[in-house]
């Protein structure tokens, strides 16, 4: 009897293992990928102990043209790259670079006799962008050396785009809370956020609500190979070299008058270009791939059939494997308005096609005015002052232009809540807002140009009129940033708005109020907006 009780133990248990062995079996080991190439180590990329991804360094490095040296008796490892020396001891977490001392999260490890590194540690020292794809359990490295030997687009680069969207002042302090307004019963007007000054460029608190996060960070929670089993949450070294996701292009269609690309998510932002003769747009979306079902030919190119009256062809391709850019390309029968549609998620990408407008409205805010003066210069004199000064020129420029009718928010030192501002612009239905600033800072050092968006489809025109800026003054470029100051996440066409400058700094100061420097800011913002309407 103890027999067969032992007999039927034994099968019960073999019973309960069998699910989780099987499960064990279903996930696939991590994928490596080197400028779009598989790469086939010993031993494929893991998760050890301290939930940080490990990869293989010698592959890596060999691959980059590095030599690797490994010496057994010390069990150390040396990468030696041009100017650049790595050495690494096995379980121990303080690595030498260039004979300077630098602290792991997680020290280097031995498996199966391949050394293995966390996955920031190689991006930050090796020079190497990385992106992690949480469908196919995939890290995939692009070499930016081989990057930058890729012919782009004709666009401003995505590094002019601050990722970390620090706050307006930068030495990362609140000026509304440091310094008192100038009119002490200036009002709070947008009621979501604590507000000295009533114009005040603070960021809406509600961006900070957990469902507007965006991170370039792989998901917390990576997919399972079994959908119907826990994923294994994997904890991707936070910092400047983080992880990007990969967006997958699942599929791109016509529906009506509206082109939809729908993809796996992740922060996609596609840079659009549209051109005359040919009447063409061009959408290229970074760190992209083509799902399966997007076939290429023997040319490199997918093509979609369906069309509309304003559509003569849709193609699609692979621009570039080292950087991984998806390009797809509109050939239009005529001249349209190709336009980011508000109903644009993470999963979809939505832009709109209609005629071609014959007039275009465009409203130009200078901020501040009448009680709230604005930042004070270092010499006393206020913004509210210059910005109203560079709003009347580009209002005069542009009111020569025969396709567009320009509206300013204040033509004089009146005082309008922002929530005001909004609704002139709104309520016309615009087709683009610029909000004029001068900056300031406590650090008197500190100058040059800031061009702030909030929503995707303003993010062309701000990158557009953010070189525009920096070519007409000669100022230090500190970037364009997204933001969600009040007037331009309320509004729901393009909009930007625009720093000019530091009036905290004396030598910037003193060239922005001189009239030949307002003439050419009110040029660039001119030419920026024509460009952006295509009428120039």
């Amino acid at each position: 009897m103890r027999i067969i009780t032992s007999l039927f133990s034994m099968l019960l248990l073999s019973l309960l293992l069998l699910p989780m062995m099987s499960f064990a079996a279903e996930i696939p080991p991590l994928q490596l990928f080197l400028d779009g190439k598989q790469l086939t180590a010993e031993v494929a990329p893991l998760i050890n102990k301290d939930n940080k991804v490990m990869v293989p360094v010698r592959i890596i490095a060999e691959s980059l043209g590095s030599k690797v040296l490994w010496e057994e008796k010390i069990r150390k490892v040396t990468v030696n790259k041009s100017n650049i020396s790595i050495q690494m001891f096995i379980d121990k977490k303080e690595v030498l670079v260039n004979n300077k001392a630098v602290q792991l999260d997680t020290a280097p490890s031995i498996v199966e006799g391949n050394a293995m590194l966390p996955v920031r540690f190689i991006s930050e020292q090796l020079g190497i962008k990385v992106t992690w794809d949480d469908l196919t359990r995939s890290v995939f490295l692009f070499n930016q050396e081989s990057d930058n030997k890729v012919t782009k687009p004709a666009l401003p680069s995505n590094n002019d785009i601050s990722k970390d969207k620090p706050s307006v002042n930068p030495d990362g302090k609140d000026t509304t809370k440091d310094k008192p307004s100038v009119n002490p019963d200036s009002k709070d007007t947008t009621k979501d956020k604590p507000s000295v000054n009533p114009d005040s460029k603070v960021p809406d608190k509600s961006l900070n609500k957990p469902d507007d996060k965006k991170t370039d960070k792989p998901s917390d929670k990576p997919v399972a190979a079994n959908p119907n089993q826990p994923a294994t949450t994997t904890n991707i070294d936070s910092g400047v070299n983080k992880l990007e996701p990969v967006t997958v292009i699942q599929s791109i269609s016509m529906e009506g008058d509206n082109f939809i690309v729908k993809t796996s998510g992740g922060k996609a932002i596609p840079d659009v270009t549209t051109t005359a003769n040919p009447n063409r747009v061009q959408i290229d979306i970074p760190n992209g791939q083509l799902a399966p079902g997007l076939k290429l030919n023997a040319n490199g190119e997918g093509f979609i059939t369906e069309k509309n009256a304003s559509v003569s062809q849709i193609r699609y391709l692979l621009f570039s494997k080292e950087s991984s850019i998806v390009r797809i390309i509109i050939d239009l029968n005529k001249k349209i308005d190709f336009r980011a549609s508000t109903s644009s998620a993470n999963t979809q990408l939505v832009w709109s096609l209609s005629p071609a407008k014959e007039r275009y409205t465009v409203v130009l805010d200078p901020g501040h005015g009448g009680k709230d003066s604005g930042t004070v210069s270092v010499t006393g004199r206020y913004e509210k002052d210059f910005v109203l000064g560079v709003g009347t020129k580009v209002y005069n420029l542009l009111a020569k232009e025969p396709k567009i009718e320009i509206i300013l928010t204040r033509k004089n030192d009146t005082f309008i809540e922002l929530p005001g501002r909004v609704s002139i612009a709104n309520d016309i239905k615009a087709d683009l807002f610029v909000s004029v600033h001068g900056n300031s800072t406590g650090k008197e050092e500190v100058n040059g140009i800031e061009t702030y968006y909030y929503t995707e489809q303003s993010l062309p025109f701000a990158k557009l009129m953010h070189q525009n800026l920096l070519k007409s003054t000669g100022f230090e470029d500190r970037k364009v940033k997204q933001e969600d100051f009040h007037v331009i996440k309320n509004t729901t066409m393009p909009s930007l708005l625009l720093e000019l400058g530091f009036l905290s700094n004396k030598v910037q100061e003193n060239t922005m109020f001189q009239e030949t420097f307002q003439n050419q800011v009110a040029s660039a913002i001119a030419a920026g907006i024509k460009q952006q309407l295509k009428l120039e």
